[in-house]
């Protein structure tokens, strides 16, 4: 079954207030910019039906193909199609459902260029977080590092960090984005990005509509000479760039960030492993 790109909305790129926009709550196949959902009708699937998907589409297989954890606006077929649309090796994009133990989805403490105010991963004890694997291939990985200037890309372990696949296969190994900036505190602690379901959290939640409400409350607070009305003004400023994004970010890092909470003391990787059956 064929759905249209356009029917997961906006990406937050486009209107960062949808971030981390509209995800499937399946295993999908972006291709360019229409999804194939991957149903497990099968023991075995949803791997087995894409690696027959990735045959039939003569690109990379899966043996040549490394995990590479999506969540926040990765994990949304908009934002993964605005990423790669430049991009041939972009064009065949497998995003597998699975679970990711003892990790938790909040709000970094920067700004992106287009000013919404995006996730990052922290270490959470008893967390079970939806994600999804994307499946990516040597230059696929490359495109998408590229996107990620804000992030850096460290390879976790499957025994400190489980992650298990829709299909029941589990990683050795895998990659994640962490924040370069540490974790947004509000009123002294991470929010949780709603819309990303997190079973046993213990941290309350927000929307993006809200964030920049509450940066924005910060930002008058610390900056009486300077305040912002509201988020449009925000937005605004941030298109214009009246609001350098960079400069948003130094402020947040050094009055309402904290760092040591994400999961940053692992190996720099090469690339990341592959999946391995359990």
């Amino acid at each position: 079954m064929r759905i249209e790109g356009s029917e997961f909305g906006s990406a937050p790129v486009d209107d960062p207030r949808c971030y981390p926009g509209q995800i499937p709550g399946y295993s999908y196949l972006l291709v360019e910019d229409a999804v194939y959902p991957l149903e497990a009708g099968s023991p075995g699937s949803p791997l087995e039906a894409l690696g027959a998907s990735l045959l039939r589409l003569g690109v990379a297989p899966l043996e040549h193909r490394h995990p590479v954890l999506f969540y926040g606006s990765n994990a949304a077929p908009a934002q993964l199609a605005r990423k790669y649309a430049h991009s041939s090796a972009g064009a065949v994009v497998p995003a597998v459902l699975g679970v990711a133990q003892e990790l938790d989805v909040v709000y970094s403490s920067h700004v992106s260029p287009y000013g919404a105010v995006p996730a990052t991963l922290i270490a959470a004890p008893g967390t079970s977080l939806s994600v999804h694997v994307g499946l990516l291939h040597d230059e696929q990985v490359r495109v998408l590092d590229e996107t990620e200037p804000n992030y850096r890309r460290r390879t976790l372990s499957g025994h400190d960090y489980p992650v298990s696949l829709a299909s029941g296969e589990t990683l050795d190994s895998y990659t994640a984005y962490l924040s370069r900036h540490g974790v947004l505190l509000l009123d002294g602690a991470p929010r949780r990005v709603a819309g990303v379901r997190a079973e046993g959290s213990s941290l309350g939640a927000a929307t993006e509509e809200a964030i920049p409400g509450e940066v924005i409350e910060l930002w008058n607070r610390d900056h009486p000479g300077e305040p912002l009305a509201g988020t449009n003004a925000y937005l605004n400023a941030i298109r214009t760039r009246a609001l350098d994004p960079a400069d948003v970010t130094s402020w947040l890092k050094r009055q309402h960030a904290a760092r040591g909470l994400s999961p940053i003391s692992v190996p720099t990787p090469s690339l990341p492993s592959r999946a391995s059956p359990s």
